[in-house]
């Protein structure tokens, strides 16, 4: 969970945008709600109020949208792309939230490629948003790249160019490839790792932001989809990625952990998590330590348990269970307010299918995970961000 130019939000306003997604029907949402650090509560403050009719917020997105990426911007606004719609219409579409406003506005230009069900999306050091690979309007896994320039919207500049052949940008990923990861290097460059290409890959790249081209590197010691990535920023391992759990090429669903060496352009294993899950988070907690939390197991079952990484010990130990089940939920850090430190766990699906309106904290100091009040609207498949 991924992964911060307009009017910045008031500090007293940082929080985490939570927008669009899938209701109880399944259906694709419009909806955003806002929890608000200072407080430590849902709000609709920055999003127009609430709607008394429908209890959600007032101030909605411009167009349904699951599976969109949602990425902060220098400004604090917040880029909102692609995704799915009603009736499953595959997005080149996107939006900008902006919290001085509180309204979605669609942007001037598309993007180059539809890119509507598992493509990644990267901040870049720059400012600059990386979005890459997924499907497309004919259900087929694309290997193309698209750019966005806050000040001037989606371009192809630095990645080629235009091609007059495809009209997509001319520099793309070495490989087709959904449900992978993405994850920004220290250095400033981009990791692709795993996903599926039409099967499950071990395949690793690097995007270069100053070459605006990608090139293999690695392979992976176990194939992956569905895992997640995660910045290693502490100890021995620091500026290195862990790659955690996933359904690897012969459908299971695994424990197993590795470490990418951007200095070494390899992977390496660094023991196994205490239980096999996919759907789940990563989320770095400010002592460099990593949270995971829920996902599904080989059984199909939704998982409350969490576990935490130790990039300095390079083990796994679990912690307190999550109160709810979850899978296809979003986890972010808190960075100001009376909940400094801790981990928001927010909305998702319990063992039943149902979409989740709960959310809860997960306390560093104590393991332990604790109530943090519903959110407006109940969703799944949604994407979250936090906002400064």
């Amino acid at each position: 969970m991924l992964p911060a130019a307009g009017a910045q939000a008031a500090s007293s306003d940082e929080g985490m945008l939570l927008a669009g997604g899938l209701d109880q029907l399944n259906g694709p949402m419009t909806t955003a709600e806002y929890y608000n650090f200072k407080t430590a509560a849902f709000s609709c403050k920055l999003l127009g109020g609430v709607n008394s009719a429908t209890g959600a917020c007032k101030n909605s997105l411009a167009t349904a949208r699951f599976y969109a990426s949602v990425a902060p911007l220098s400004s604090g606004g917040v880029l909102i792309a692609g995704g799915n719609s009603t009736g499953v219409t595959c997005l080149n579409s996107a939006e900008i939230y902006d919290p001085s406003t509180g309204r979605f506005t669609p942007t001037a230009t598309s993007m180059t490629d539809a890119h509507c069900f598992a493509h990644t999306t990267t901040v870049l050091t720059n400012g600059w948003v990386l979005i890459t690979g997924g499907e497309d309007t004919t259900g087929n896994i694309v290997n193309t790249a698209d750019m966005y320039n806050p000040a001037t919207g989606f371009t192809c500049s630095t990645l080629g160019g235009v091609s007059a052949t495809t009209g997509y940008c001319t520099n793309t990923m070495t490989d087709v490839r959904f449900l992978d990861t993405a994850t920004l290097l220290k250095n400033g460059s981009v990791l692709i790792a795993g996903g599926n290409d039409g099967s499950i890959v071990n395949t690793a790249e690097l995007f270069n932001p100053v070459a605006g081209t990608f090139t293999a590197t690695g392979p992976m010691t176990d194939s992956r989809e569905n895992h997640t990535a995660a910045l290693i920023v502490t100890g021995a391992n620091s500026g290195d990625v862990l790659i955690a759990g996933g359904i690897d090429a012969l459908g299971n669903v695994v424990q197993t952990a590795e470490l990418y060496s951007p200095t070494a352009g390899t992977f390496a294993a660094t023991g196994s998590m205490t239980h096999p899950r996919y759907l789940h988070t990563a989320t770095q907690l400010s002592t460099g330590k990593i949270l995971i939390t829920g996902g599904e197991d080989g059984t199909g079952a939704v998982l409350a348990s969490a576990e935490v990484y130790d990039p300095v010990a390079a083990t796994f130990a679990s912690v307190g269970s999550m109160s709810t089940a979850r899978a296809l939920h979003t986890a972010v850090l808190i960075t100001s307010g009376p909940k400094k430190g801790s981990v928001l766990i927010a909305g998702g699906i319990d063992n039943n299918g149902n979409t989740l309106g709960t959310a809860e904290l997960f306390n560093p100091k104590t393991g332990n995970f604790t109530a943090a009040g519903s959110m407006e609207v109940g969703r799944s498949s949604q994407d979250g961000t936090a906002l400064k």
